[in-house]
């Protein structure tokens, strides 16, 4: 798979901006030089200078900052051109990386590997709410009930029945983070790790409380459930940060690798697709292309715009839904 000709083209813009830049610059650096020549000319007690001298000092200065001006302009016209091409640039270029690059794949990979993961983790807290709720309900039971043993074996089945669930959320979540892990083994993804869990294999731990000594699984019943609200306080919390940060690196070393690729695009585009043109020609043929852009960019914003009204007036009710 190649660069498609429309990206190869963005690519050769954006080598003359840079090298219109470059010659603007330098020519700015120049001028600057060339007005503290001027400067270091104004006579002395001006009123008192003969008159050809004063205005052979004037002239000079004014075309110095005319020349800045205009030069000015032109290295505003091509930021505007450059702002206009980068955005363009590297979705052409992420979007072929994404095709033909395994290391660049990956990170594609693991964001929906998070993402799932995050979604297999949303119903979390709410089942973590119940069994804590649980918890202390089966606990505030068994200590108001002279008939504690019975009282203990009656309310088990519900809380053994939220542990269920808790543990195949769990498993769901552990193939999820195992398939992250498998996919940043690499030292440079070592910062990518999945969010800490409570420990939340909990069949087997309740049906040893009906087996345990009345004060051991009250003791215990009171543990877990203290576990539980802690990770409800903070640990929550901690595990959305952890995927934001997850997130950004992956975004981080996926950028690195499109710029590296990007620089050595740029250095090639600068070494073979341009060619010595006047500054003025380069800018007026980028501008045109600029300015064709953002008129059909405004005309299919116009269009949309016209089409949900179109659709409003067929159906004034479709807004509210």
């Amino acid at each position: 798979m190649e660069l498609s000709e429309a990206t190869l083209e963005l690519l050769q813009d954006e080598a003359y901006a840079f090298l219109c830049r470059q010659v603007v610059q330098e020519t700015l650096a120049s001028i600057e030089r060339e007005k503290a020549v001027i400067a270091s000319t104004r006579p002395p007690f001006g009123v008192l200078a003969r008159k050809e001298t004063r205005d052979a000092f004037t002239r000079s200065m004014r075309t110095a900052l005319d020349n800045e001006t205009a030069l000015c302009e032109r290295l505003a016209q091509i930021t505007g051109i450059e702002v206009w091409l980068r955005p363009l640039l590297r979705q052409d270029i992420a979007a072929y990386l994404a095709a033909v690059s395994p290391d660049f794949k990956v990170f594609h990979q693991v964001r929906a590997r998070l993402d799932a993961w995050e979604g297999a983790f949303k119903s979390l807290p709410e089942l973590l709410v119940a069994f804590a709720r649980e918890l202390h309900s089966l606990r505030e039971a068994v200590l108001s009930d002279p008939a504690a043993g019975a009282r203990l074996a009656y309310e088990l089945p519900v809380v053994g029945e939220i542990a269920v669930r808790l543990e195949r959320q769990h498993s769901r979540l552990l193939m999820i983070g195992g398939t992250i892990g498998e996919l940043t083994q690499a030292e440079v993804m070592s910062e990518i790790r999945v969010p800490v869990l409570p420990d939340l294999q909990r069949v087997v731990w309740v049906s040893r409380l009906a087996v345990l000594p009345l004060d051991q699984a009250l003791t215990e019943i009171a543990r877990v459930e203290q576990e539980v609200r802690d990770f409800l306080a903070a640990g929550v919390d901690r595990a959305h940060a952890r995927l934001e940060v997850n997130r950004d690196e992956c975004a981080r070393l996926e950028n690195k690798i499109l710029e590296q690729y990007w620089n050595q695009l740029r250095a090639h585009a600068q070494a073979h697709f341009v060619e010595e043109r006047d500054v003025d020609d380069v800018l007026a043929m980028l501008a045109e292309r600029y300015d064709n852009a953002e008129k059909a960019r405004r005309e299919k914003a116009l269009q949309e715009k016209a089409r949900q009204e179109k659709e409003l007036l067929v159906d004034p009710y479709s807004a509210e839904r």
